[in-house]
C-alpha cells in the first residue's frame, strides 16, 4: 500500500476534550504519519479565555512529537476575529495554509488526506494540495451558542460540495449532509481501548460517598437538563448522584441536594474505574438542534464500563441502541426515574458482562478500520457515483 501522510485540521487541542479528532487521528498514527494542527489561539481567545495564554507561544515550537507517528502543529496566533468577517478569516487562513505548508514539507509521502473537522476551514481546502478531502464533524457547528448560524450554514455547504467524502457521529447528521454531499457516512463515537484496559485507583474517591451510585460524567453545560437531574435526584433519596467534570452553568439547585455530589474535572484515564463504581450512567440532555445529532461518547464509554445508560430522549439514534436493549430511552421524567431505579435493581454481574462486551467492541480500531476501507476504495473517483449510504447497524456505516 502506497504511503499516505494525513493532516488534519482540528478545531480542538490534542490536550484538550477527547472527543473524535484525537482518537482517530491516534488510530491513524499506529501505522501512517499525521500532521494534527491544532485549534487558533489568538489575543482574541485569550482575552476569553485567559487560561489559555500559554497557548500563544506554542507556535515557536513549530512541529513537534506527539504519540507514535503523531506529530503536533499550532496554528500562528493572529488577529482570528471570528468567521463573522469572512474575507478577514479568508485572510488570516491563507497565511495559515502557508504556515501548515511550510511544515508538511518535512514529510515525503506521495499521498495526501486533508482531514477538517469544522466549516471554518473552508478557504483552506485549495490551498492544501490533497488527493482526498475528509469533513469529519462531530456536531451540527451552526447550533453552538459561538458560532454566527447563517455564516457557518453557508460555509458548510461550500465544504460539502469540496470534500470526497463526509464522515458524521450521528446518523442525523448524515441525513442533513446528504441533501449537498453525495458521499456522507455515519460513524459513531468510540471508546479509547487503552484506558478500560488499565486499572485505577479512581474509586478511592468514592469510599465517602454511599452507594448505590448514578454517575454523569461531562460537561455540563446548557444543553444539560438540570431540571430533570435534580427531579431523578428528588425522587430517589436514597441514591447517590455523582456528577463529573466542569460545569460553565450554575449548579445552586444541584449542590442544595444532600444525595447530588460535585466532584468536577477527573482525568480521563479514571473514568473507567468511576463509571464500574455506579450502577448506573446518565445522560439528561434537552432535546436541541445540537443534541439531536450526537450519540455522545458517554453512551460508549458507559457500556465499556459494564453499566447501563439512561438517556433523555434526545437523538433519534438513540432509539437504535434502545431497540437492542443496550440503552434506556426515557421519554418522560417519570420514565427517567423508572430507569434509574430499575437500573439498580438489574445491576448484575451478569448483566454487566453483557453490555461490557458489546462497548468494549466500539472502539477506535474497529472504526478507523472501516473508515480507512472507504477512503483506500474511492481512490480518486467521481463523488457523484458514490451509493446511496445504508443506515447504521453497529455504528459505523459501510
Amino acid at each position: 500500500m502506497q504511503r499516505r501522510l494525513h493532516i488534519y485540521l482540528s478545531s480542538n487541542f490534542w490536550d484538550g476534550l477527547w472527543i473524535i479528532q484525537q482518537p482517530i487521528a491516534n488510530e491513524i498514527g499506529k501505522t501512517e504519519n499525521v500532521l494534527y494542527v491544532e485549534r487558533v489561539v489568538s489575543i482574541f481567545t485569550i482575552l476569553r479565555y485567559p487560561q489559555l495564554w500559554r497557548r500563544l507561544f506554542t507556535w515557536f515550537r513549530g512541529v513537534r512529537p506527539g504519540p507514535r507517528n503523531v506529530h503536533l502543529l499550532a496554528p500562528l496566533p493572529l488577529f482570528h476575529l471570528g468567521h463573522r468577517f469572512r474575507r478577514l478569516f479568508a485572510l488570516e487562513m491563507r497565511v495559515q495554509a502557508w504556515w501548515i505548508a511550510r511544515a508538511v514539507r518535512h514529510f515525503t509521502e506521495p499521498i495526501r488526506v486533508l482531514w477538517i473537522d469544522n466549516p471554518v476551514y473552508e478557504s483552506v481546502i485549495g490551498r492544501l494540495a490533497a488527493d482526498l478531502k475528509v469533513y469529519h464533524v462531530a456536531d451540527e457547528m451552526s447550533a453552538f451558542d459561538t458560532s454566527h448560524e447563517r455564516t457557518i450554514q453557508t460555509m458548510e455547504q461550500e465544504v460539502l460540495k469540496r470534500v470526497d467524502v463526509v464522515f458524521a457521529a450521528a446518523e442525523q447528521l448524515s441525513v442533513d449532509k446528504r441533501r449537498t454531499a453525495p458521499r456522507v457516512y455515519t460513524v459513531w463515537n468510540a471508546i479509547d481501548t487503552e484506558i478500560f484496559s488499565e486499572a485505577s485507583g479512581a474509586t478511592a474517591m468514592f469510599q465517602s460517598i454511599a452507594a448505590p451510585r448514578i454517575a454523569f460524567v461531562g460537561v455540563v453545560d446548557s444543553w444539560v437538563d438540570l431540571e430533570l437531574l435534580a427531579h431523578a435526584a428528588r425522587a430517589l433519596p436514597d441514591l447517590s448522584f455523582v456528577i463529573v467534570g466542569p460545569s460553565v452553568v450554575d449548579l445552586g439547585e444541584l449542590r442544595s441536594l444532600p444525595n447530588v455530589h460535585l466532584i468536577g474535572r477527573r482525568p480521563r484515564s479514571e473514568i473507567p474505574q468511576i463509571l464500574r463504581s455506579c450502577a448506573a450512567s446518565i445522560i439528561p440532555f434537552r432535546r436541541l438542534p445540537l443534541t439531536e445529532r450526537i450519540v455522545p461518547l458517554k453512551v460508549f464509554e458507559a457500556l465499556a464500563a459494564g453499566v447501563v445508560p439512561i438517556a433523555s430522549d434526545f437523538s433519534p439514534d438513540l432509539s437504535i441502541l434502545a431497540g437492542e436493549n443496550r440503552l434506556k430511552l426515557a421519554k418522560s421524567a417519570s420514565e427517567f426515574v423508572d430507569h434509574i431505579r430499575a437500573a439498580v435493581v438489574e445491576d448484575t454481574p451478569e448483566r454487566r458482562a453483557a453490555l461490557r462486551d458489546y462497548g468494549l467492541r466500539q472502539n477506535w480500531t474497529e472504526r478507523w478500520h472501516s473508515m480507512d476501507g472507504i477512503l483506500r476504495s474511492m481512490k480518486r473517483q467521481d463523488p457523484n457515483d458514490a451509493a446511496a449510504s445504508p443506515k447504521p447497524s453497529s455504528g459505523v456505516v459501510v
